[in-house]
C-alpha cells in the first residue's frame, strides 16, 4: 500500500516512524553516498546496543569489524547503490568482537524520478536459529550413527564371543608350559578389550531411559569429584563452586556419567603440564530459544571448565560425533562426549561449548529441573 492510500492521520512521518518502531526486525535508512545511518528503528538500536543513537551519522559498516564477511557487507551496499537489491545470510563480527549471523536485505529507495535517494536495510539476528538447525542435524546424524553402530557392534560381539570360546577350548587342550598358551592368553586379553568396546557402542546405541528420581545435584557432583580426585594425576586440581540444595529429576547414573566423562576429558586435555578443573553449579532459566538468558522454565546450569590445550573451530564442530577423537590410537574410543551429548538431550537439556587453542575449554549444560518429573508421571 502506498502512502497516498493510507488514511490521512497515518500519512505523517511520525506515524510511519511509530509503525516501524513496532517492527520486530532491525530496520535502518542509510545515506546513499557514505552509508551513514539516517534513521533506525527501536529493534535496530537494541540489536546494536544503542551505538546508532550514541553516534549520529554513524555508518553501518562502522558497527562491525572489517575482517571476515565485513567485506561482503561493503560489497552488498555497493550493489544496492548501483540499483540492485541484495539479500543473503552473513556472519559479521561486531565492534565488541562478538560473531553474529544475520539475515540481511539491502534495497535502494528511489524518488518519483527513479533516482536512488537512500538505502533501506533490514537485519534479523538468526544466530540462535542456525544453532538450533546445527543441533538438529547433529541429533539426526547421531541417531543414524547410533543405529548403524548398534547393528555392527552386535554382530561384532558375536564374532568376538566365538573367538574367545575357541581360544578357551584350545587352551584346555595344550600343556600348561606350552608357548601356545601365552599366545592364547594374549588373544583372550585382546578379546576382552574388544568386548568392552562393543559394550560401550551398544550402550550408546540403546539410549535407555534409565531410572528417574529426584536428585540432589550438588551432592551428586561431590560424589563424582571424590572419585575423580583419586584417579587424576597429582598435577590436576579440582575446584568446585556449587549452589547447595538444587534438586533435579533425572537418572542419577546417567548424570554421574556426564560429570565423569567431562572430568576425564578435561584431565586428559591438561596433560602433560596439568592444570585446574573447575565445576560450577547454579540455578538458571531457559527461554526455549536456544540461549541461556530467558526466564521461562526453571533450570540448573552446570559449567565444567579446564585450563587445558583448548580446541580449534574444526575440532569444536565435531567433538560430539560418535568415534571422533583427537587422542592417539588405543587411548580413547571417541564415545565419551557423544554419550554426554546424548544424556543431556535425553534429559531435555542443551549443551554449549566454548574453547580456543591454548585457552582451555568450557562446557555449559542447561538442564530443566522437572523434565524427568514428567517422565516419572508419564510412566
Amino acid at each position: 500500500m502506498s502512502v497516498a492510500r493510507l488514511p490521512q492521520p497515518l500519512q505523517s512521518e511520525r506515524w510511519l516512524a511509530v509503525a516501524l518502531d513496532q517492527a520486530l526486525e532491525a530496520i535502518a535508512l542509510l545515506d546513499v553516498e557514505d552509508g551513514a545511518i539516517l534513521y533506525s528503528n527501536a529493534a535496530f538500536t537494541q540489536t546494536f546496543g544503542g551505538l546508532a543513537q550514541m553516534a549520529p551519522g554513524q555508518r553501518l559498516v562502522d558497527l562491525f569489524r572489517p575482517d571476515g564477511e565485513g567485506r561482503v557487507l561493503s560489497a552488498a551496499l555497493q550493489q544496492a547503490r548501483s540499483g540492485q537489491a541484495w539479500m543473503g545470510c552473513i556472519l559479521l563480527m561486531t565492534a565488541s568482537g562478538q560473531p553474529v549471523r544475520f539475515e540481511l536485505a539491502i534495497s535502494p529507495v528511489r524518488d518519483d524520478d527513479g533516482l536512488i535517494q537512500s538505502l533501506v536495510v533490514r537485519l534479523r539476528d538468526i544466530t540462535s536459529d542456525v544453532e538450533r538447525d546445527r543441533n538438529l542435524r547433529l541429533a539426526q546424524k547421531m541417531n543414524s550413527l547410533g543405529a548403524l553402530a548398534g547393528g555392527v557392534a552386535h554382530d561384532f560381539n558375536n564374532l568376538i564371543g566365538a573367538i574367545l570360546i575357541t581360544a578357551e577350548q584350545i587352551e584346555m587342550q595344550v600343556e600348561p608350559d606350552s608357548p601356545v598358551r601365552r599366545k592364547l592368553e594374549i588373544i583372550q586379553r585382546i578379546g576382552d578389550r574388544a568386548k568392552g568396546l562393543t559394550s560401550q557402542i551398544l550402550n550408546f546405541s540403546r539410549r535407555s531411559e534409565g531410572k528417574w528420581s529426584l536428585i540432589d545435584f550438588s551432592d551428586l557432583i561431590i560424589e563424582v569429584t571424590s572419585v575423580l580426585k583419586t584417579t587424576f594425576p597429582e598435577n590436576v586440581k579440582i575446584r568446585t563452586d556449587l549452589t547447595k540444595g538444587i534438586k533435579i529429576y533425572g537418572d542419577p547414573s546417567q548424570l554421574h556419567q556426564v560429570i565423569m566423562n567431562l572430568g576425564i576429558n578435561a584431565s586428559q586435555a591438561m596433560q602433560p603440564g596439568g592444570g585446574t578443573l573447575s565445576i560450577h553449579l547454579q540455578p538458571a532459566a531457559h527461554d526455549h530459544g536456544g540461549t541461556l538468558r530467558g526466564s521461562v522454565e526453571p533450570c540448573v546450569l552446570l559449567t565444567v571448565e579446564d585450563s587445558g590445550c583448548g580446541m580449534d573451530s574444526h575440532t569444536l564442530e565435531r567433538i560430539f560425533e560418535p568415534f571422533f577423537t583427537t587422542k592417539n590410537a588405543g587411548h580413547g574410543t571417541g564415545l565419551g562426549l557423544s554419550v554426554v551429548y546424548d544424556i543431556v538431550h535425553g534429559h531435555g537439556g542443551s549443551l554449549q561449548v566454548s574453547s580456543k587453542p591454548g585457552q582451555g575449554s568450557s562446557f555449559q549444560i542447561l538442564l530443566p529441573l522437572n523434565h524427568g518429573k514428567v517422565k516419572v508421571w508419564a510412566s
